[in-house]
């Protein structure tokens, strides 16, 4: 626990963060006493405002240095999907989940303290299934859009092209069901945002549901996201926006950072994966019979690495070391059979980049 208590807290303060600013946004729209509360606007706008601020606040934190070390979940139905991928051990879910309520609770007392009145006239923000709404609607509304979001995330961290969107996108999508589904069940998407306004409140009443159709609804996007996706399983990573700045502490992060000066791959080294170079630059070192080390060449991104050994089942050619700080996705043998079968594109840049290499090879013989 303590060596990944940067992490934690990182998760407590991003989420306390996130909550002030959003349940600031829902005192702001509709408390009494608010300036926004005496403007003339539809509740479809008012909606659409309030949706587009706590949304926004979730991104920023997610964007933010706390949001990268921790990856940004905020949300226990978040990381209890990426615990049911595989992707979070649950010693770390559990921390995250205490994280997340402690935090949220925080951001709320904030709201409350500042708001005053304000704050009180609109509950704190605390959701409820919309007037003439049973539960069980409430309940099948906040599991369908949970499985939108959940769905979303999993789809962009898992594809190297629109990783690094992902904060964007989910914003964006949550924003949207603020404004079309709050008069359901109040859009909640996140146990920890329920519990803490109701915690202070003391009004319990239905706020089962929004810890278990979330939940329930981010499990079962995994469940359809691992039959559908043509994405390698595990290539991405538990964070919502992965970068070097950071470690990731999620043991299945598909992503590999190397330091300048750091070696990736030792010569005669079982070779159990390849990387493909996102970021940075790589040096290939051969040390011949005479114990000479000699440079074959430089690989930049977009260019495998350690693909023949993978292929083969043979140990390393030739070392690799990093000349700038790199980043790589991680490819096993799992992974690279959806490379093959799922993203032609893909394996024709590697057949090219491997025939270039025989080229070269071939070129050197001939000398």
């Amino acid at each position: 626990m303590r060596d990944h208590l940067p992490e934690y807290l990182s998760e407590f303060f991003g989420t306390a963060i996130m909550m002030m600013i959003g349940i600031g946004a829902v005192a702001f729209a509709w408390g009494q006493g608010s300036p926004m509360h005496s403007v003339e606007m539809s509740d479809g706008l008012r909606r659409l405002l309030t949706g587009t601020i706590f949304a926004s606040g979730g991104t920023l934190v997610v964007l933010s240095p706390l949001g990268q070390r921790s990856g940004g979940h905020l949300n226990p139905a978040v990381t209890w999907a990426f615990w049911w991928k595989g992707q979070v051990p649950a010693s770390e879910a559990i921390f995250y989940t205490i994280a997340q309520c402690l935090g949220a609770t925080l951001g709320v007392c904030i709201v409350a303290f500042f708001g005053g009145t304000i704050a009180d006239s609109v509950q704190l923000g605390l959701t409820t299934p919309g007037p003439g709404y049973p539960a069980s609607i409430a309940f099948a509304a906040e599991a369908m859009i949970t499985f939108l979001l959940m769905y979303l995330i999993l789809h962009c961290v898992n594809n190297p092209k629109i990783a690094s969107l992902t904060p964007y996108f989910a914003g964006i999508l949550v924003a949207f069901l603020v404004f079309l589904e709050a008069p359901v069940s109040g859009t909640s998407l996140n146990p920890a945002r329920s519990l803490a306004p109701a915690l202070l409140t003391g009004l319990f009443e239905n706020q089962w549901l929004y810890w278990v159709a979330p939940v329930l609804g981010a499990f079962s996007a995994v469940s359809v996201f691992k039959r559908l996706s043509k994405q390698a399983p595990a290539s991405g990573c538990a964070k919502l926006f992965h970068t070097e700045n950071y470690r990731c502490i999620f043991p299945s992060c598909g992503y590999t950072l190397v330091e300048a000066g750091k070696i990736l791959i030792v010569q005669g080294d079982p070779g159990d994966r390849a990387f493909v170079l996102e970021r940075g630059e790589l040096e290939v070192r051969e040390r011949n019979a005479s114990g000479i080390e000699v440079v074959l060449g430089r690989l930049h991104p977009g260019d495998w690495v350690g693909e023949m050994s993978l292929l083969l089942n043979t140990p390393r050619s030739a070392s690799v070391v990093a000349i700038k700080d790199s980043q790589l996705r991680t490819v096993t043998a799992e992974n690279f059979a959806h490379v093959v079968k799922d993203h032609p594109a893909e394996t024709l840049r590697l057949l090219k980049q491997m025939a270039a290499r025989l080229a070269s090879t071939n070129e050197k013989v001939m000398r």
